[in-house]
């Protein structure tokens, strides 16, 4: 038997383990038995705006239900693929749950993609699965960093670099950061900085306020009940990884005719998530990573976007222990548990969470 995190498509909350029998393979089929997975708040977005954003899509359920997509490693338990040998560990996009089938196809020493039919129209970026055993910058140990803080890290450098793209108008803005205690404002404050030292505002809850400032990546901290304090030296752009309403409107209408931008990441705050309405002008605009992505692969080419990705992912995970404490929770029930933690807010922003399958 196998285990899933079991979800309602439009009730979050509505969450359940449940078994499944293991089906036999196909041809051209492998079985990936998953070892461990991160749960962050960037998972709850992934929950969040799963129907908008198509993430439900990946790993629909037997059961009629969703499947949570995680970041994380497994070992190919069981292979009908010549090329892909039983025992290889591999990384990349999984359901929350301890198996995944799948076909592969694009098959190199570095990795592999999932051909799966239901997967064919969905963003390409999560469909990749990298050969550990060849990747240069994979050692066991540091695992939990990138499983916990790479798929955010690479959401922040995207950010980045949009901010600074003179065809967005926000180059001299300064950045108000929603979320500001989670992992991925914390990657992108690290970003600006790193950058040379963009004005970053950091948003949190006043539980949260003395951890953000003590981070040292923010100009300022700004508990959430004292929005209408918030003075930005200039007219200022939002980075909003809370998607909350009520803090969306206290925002435009205190800082109305000072916006230049309102850029909606995350859903760190679900609950608060719809869109307000009658909201003082601009209109906050999605930010999807993998067509970023596109954009910067298509101006610089993949090698030189790898390289230059890959050298900003090194300093940030260099870095992260002074920002993070990894651990470990075990089973269905760690998951579980940790998921509902996510929900209800609970979970420290320090720490980095894995689940050990």
């Amino acid at each position: 038997m196998s285990w899933a995190l079991s979800i309602d498509r439009k009730t979050i909350t509505d969450v359940t383990i449940v078994e499944e029998a293991k089906r036999p393979l196909e041809a051209g089929e492998i079985r990936l038995a998953i070892n461990s997975f991160a749960l962050t708040a960037n998972n709850i977005t992934y929950a969040a705006f799963g129907d908008a954003m198509r993430y439900w899509d990946f790993f629909p359920g037997a059961d009629g239900r969703c499947r949570l997509p995680v970041w994380g490693f497994a070992d190919i338990a069981e292979s009908r693929v010549d090329d892909l040998p039983v025992g290889e560990r591999v990384y990349g996009y999984f359901p929350a749950a301890s198996e995944l089938i799948t076909r592969p196809g694009r098959i190199t020493p570095g990795g592999f993609v999932d051909t799966s039919a239901h997967r064919a129209e969905l963003p390409p970026a999560y469909n990749a699965y990298v050969r550990c055993a060849t990747d240069p910058g994979y050692t066991s140990g540091g695992e939990a960093a990138q499983m916990v803080l790479q798929p955010l890290f690479i959401t922040a450098w995207l950010l980045d670099f949009f901010l600074r793209d003179p065809a967005n108008g926000f180059t001299e803005a300064p950045v108000i950061l929603t979320s500001a205690s989670s992992k991925t404002a914390i990657a992108l404050a690290f970003a600006l900085r790193q950058g040379g030292g963009r004005h970053a505002i950091g948003l949190t809850s006043s539980g949260n306020a003395d951890f953000v400032s003590g981070l040292g990546l923010y100009d300022s901290v700004t508990a959430y009940d004292a929005i209408d304090q918030l003075a930005p030296s200039g007219p200022a752009v939002i980075v909003d990884f809370a998607g909350d309403s009520r803090v969306n409107r206290s925002l435009h209408e205190h800082l109305a005719g000072k916006l230049v931008g309102n850029i909606r990441v995350g859903g760190a705050h679900w609950d608060q998530s719809a869109p307000p309405r009658d909201l003082p002008p601009p209109k906050p605009q999605f930010f999807f990573a993998p067509d970023a992505a596109r954009t910067l692969i298509k101006s610089w080419g993949p090698e030189t976007f790898d390289q230059r990705y890959k050298a900003a992912w090194r300093t940030f995970a260099e870095a992260a222990s002074n920002y993070f404490d990894f651990r470990t929770v075990e089973g269905s029930a760690g998951a579980l548990a940790t998921y509902r933690a996510l929900l209800d807010g609970k979970a420290a922003p320090r720490d980095g969470v894995s689940v050990k399958v």
